[in-house]
Order: structure tokens, then C-alpha cells, then sequence
């Protein structure tokens, strides 16, 4: 394997500064942000995210992996669901408990620089459990971007809103899955 040689120009390119990240919320509205318990703001920062269009050439640059960088308000979250990828969750600031199960009923709390990963295909769900706005990153093992298949308890509830689930903007998600 030869090396390649960048100069600090060109590294450059491939920076992410956590000050900047207000410049990168998404405007990518996933189908359980639809519920204010899961309203959150999700900040694409490197892999083939849902965001994999934008121009910022440091999304969609690597090919193993998804990174984003995600916060709530306390109280708040991400709905229930599943990948067929794995996912890893890294604390950075907070109290987060990650649930387990169709029903959520099983949970882990995570405190700042924990860490775990949820293997493929298991229904999860994450809330802040702090009082006030708390960061997580969110990383997933998937160059094609996770696909996301949401909990029927999610896809009812955003219903029972009244919003179209099959019009609401979401990854990897078919009208067929909604039924």
C-alpha cells in the first residue's frame, strides 16, 4: 500500500469544528421528529448520511461509516426503531437512557463518554433524560446510509396525528412498511 501525501489545505477539507456545528443542522425531518417527544436536531458530519446530497464535500467522504452528531432537549429523543446495521451511541454530554424492544420497555442509562452499541435489527429507542439540551454522537456501520425501519407504536402515533407517515421525508422507509 503507498501512502498519498495531503497538504494542510487539503486536510483541511476533512475538519468537522464542533463550532460550526450550527452551520450543520439537517433539514432532513425523519418520521418520529413529527411527535414532539422525539424532536431533536441531528448535525451530519461525515459518512453517506440521509443528508448525503448536500454540497459540504466532508458528508459522504467515507465509505464505512455514518457520523452524526445529535441533541434534544431533556425529555426528548428518537423514536423506536431498527437497522440492519449496527449503531453506536457515545455520550457527550448528559443522562440518556437507550430502550430495547418493540415496546421500549428494557433500558441502559449512559452517562458522558459512555458507550454502547446496538447490534442489527433490534428495535431502540433513545431519550435525554437531563433537564436541559444534551449531546450524543450517533454512529452507524453503513457506507449506503442505515436504513431505518420505525416501531408500529411510532408509526400509529405519528398517524394519530394526522400527518401523512408515508409523506414525511425518511430514509431506507416504504410506503409498505407504514401498513
Amino acid at each position: 500500500m503507498a501512502s498519498t501525501e495531503l497538504s494542510l489545505e487539503e486536510m483541511e477539507k476533512y475538519v468537522i469544528r464542533y463550532n460550526d456545528l450550527p452551520n450543520r443542522v439537517s433539514p432532513v425531518r425523519l418520521l418520529d421528529m413529527a411527535l414532539p417527544e422525539f424532536e431533536r436536531k441531528r448535525y451530519p458530519v461525515t459518512g453517506r448520511s440521509t443528508e448525503q446530497n448536500w454540497p459540504d464535500k466532508r458528508v459522504g467522504e467515507v465509505e464505512a461509516f455514518n457520523i452524526n452528531f445529535v441533541s434534544c432537549e431533556g425529555k426528548c429523543g428518537i423514536g423506536t426503531h431498527a437497522h440492519d446495521s449496527d449503531e453506536a451511541f457515545i455520550i457527550l454530554t448528559g443522562r440518556w437512557s437507550v430502550t430495547f424492544g418493540e415496546a421500549a420497555d428494557q433500558a441502559i442509562e449512559l452517562e458522558p463518554f459512555d458507550m454502547i452499541t446496538v447490534p442489527p435489527n433490534i428495535m431502540h429507542g433513545v431519550v435525554n433524560l437531563s433537564d436541559s439540551e444534551s449531546y450524543m454522537l450517533a454512529v452507524q456501520g453503513a457506507h449506503r446510509g442505515a436504513t431505518i425501519q420505525w416501531s408500529s407504536k411510532v408509526v400509529e402515533a405519528v398517524r394519530g396525528l394526522g400527518v401523512d407517515a408515508e409523506a414525511v421525508e425518511y430514509p431506507g422507509y416504504s410506503a409498505e412498511d407504514a401498513s
